[in-house]
């Protein structure tokens, strides 16, 4: 309970400041949660474990129905996912690098969702074999490929999602600069392996799938995983934990 007062004492703190300027203007998708790292003096990590106390942290527009992040991972079966992923399925999209394929789409439990007009993608939760699927059919309903992760593989990357505090901001823009007033926070506590499962089924979790390749650099040509992962509206949070609070 102490890391909980702390962080509550923290978020009162930061709510009394009204808007404050972005921190990290260069961060496009991430000012938001980064600034309110920033004020509540969390450091710069590697991202592995939470961010503050135990509680991993994330952020959410006011009045935005898009979806938020729970946490990345490509498929850990076969060897190289994203890699065959790409160059089996994906299109070539960028006139400049008419040589490399990619491969984005945003994938269901509950429904089909049709990639490029020639695949249908569906996630599959398999609990007799522990794993969650990713089936590729053609648009007869024959099979192309399945390509998979443990629940072991998933268990490890969402441990950090253990207890969860997301933070809503008001936002505003004044002379080119972005200003953030974070006025409301949510916290869930005990997250639910089983209950994550059960949201997919449901189809209020997706996967979505950013599969590039490097345009430059040494790894010039290589695919390039733009942060793939799964992602849930904030609405449907409440359902992946035992306990949850408005303050």
């Amino acid at each position: 309970m102490k890391n909980l007062d702390k962080l509550k004492k923290e978020f009162s703190r930061v709510k009394k400041m009204g808007f404050v300027e972005c921190t990290r203007p260069n961060n496009k998708d991430g000012g938001i949660g980064n600034t309110f790292e920033d004020l509540i003096g969390v450091a710069e990590n590697n991202k592995k474990g939470a961010d503050f106390k135990g509680f991993e942290i994330k952020s959410k527009r006011l009045f935005n129905s898009s979806y938020v992040s729970l946490f990345t991972k490509s498929p850990d079966n076969p060897k190289g996912a994203n890699s065959y992923l790409r160059e089996t399925f994906g299109e070539i999209r960028d006139e400049n690098h008419s040589d490399k394929k990619k491969l984005y789409a945003s994938v269901f439990g509950h429904r089909t969702s049709k990639v490029y007009l020639k695949y249908k993608v569906k996630l599959k939760v398999d609990r007799r074999n522990k794993k969650l699927n990713l089936v590729i059919n053609d648009l007869k309903d024959r099979n192309l490929s399945i390509v998979s992760w443990s629940f072991e593989t998933l268990k490890k990357a969402a441990s950090k999602m253990k207890d969860l505090f997301l933070v809503f901001a008001d936002t505003k823009t004044e002379n080119k600069k972005n200003y953030y007033h974070f006025t409301q926070g949510e916290i869930y506590k005990d997250f639910d392996f089983e209950k994550f499962l059960k949201e997919i089924e449901k189809g209020g979790i997706m996967f979505d799938i950013r599969i590039g390749v490097y345009n430059s650099g040494k790894n010039y040509g290589k695919t390039h995983d733009h942060g793939s992962g799964f992602r849930v509206k904030a609405e449907n949070f409440k359902n992946l934990y035992d306990t949850y609070e408005t303050i």
